[in-house]
């Protein structure tokens, strides 16, 4: 896997031009990369982020094959994204706990981690988990 590229940055237009480049980045950092929502908000080519603009967004990233946190896509240029691919183990951890969390589904996917006989990946799911939930909940205290 490549050093991801910053799609966080002043420049990140100059790495990513169309929808397609985005999942590209998201399939070569890893399957999740973070990205700057003026980013998203050009690449659909829409002058503010407006609630149909974020929608229409989502459901273009849905259409790519990726999901992002926040599960609700922030209305502020300068906010953060973290756009991750579907069907990954990164995805059934955030959907297991931030989507679907009561549901049988959640209940499977967090018991297979939990049994899994590699310890070091659950405990690296773990921490990335605790991750994401200290910036959401950090987001949400703003």
């Amino acid at each position: 896997m490549a050093t991801p590229i910053d799609l966080t940055a002043g420049d990140a237009a100059d790495h990513v031009e169309s929808w397609e480049e985005l999942r590209d980045a998201v399939d070569e950092a890893g399957g999740v990369l973070r990205a700057v929502m003026w980013l998203l908000r050009d690449l659909e080519e829409a002058g503010r982020l407006g609630v149909h603009v974020r929608k229409s967004i989502s459901r273009r990233l849905d259409g790519l094959g990726l999901a992002h946190l926040p599960a609700e896509i922030p209305s502020e240029r300068y906010d953060i994204v973290t756009l991750y691919k579907r069907g990954t183990p990164a995805a059934a951890v955030v959907d297991a706990v931030f989507r679907d969390g009561s549901s049988k589904a959640a209940e499977t996917e967090l018991r297979r981690l939990n049994t899994s006989q590699d310890a070091e990946t659950l405990l690296a799911v773990t921490e990335k988990v605790q991750e994401l939930a200290d910036l959401l909940l950090v987001e949400d205290d703003e």
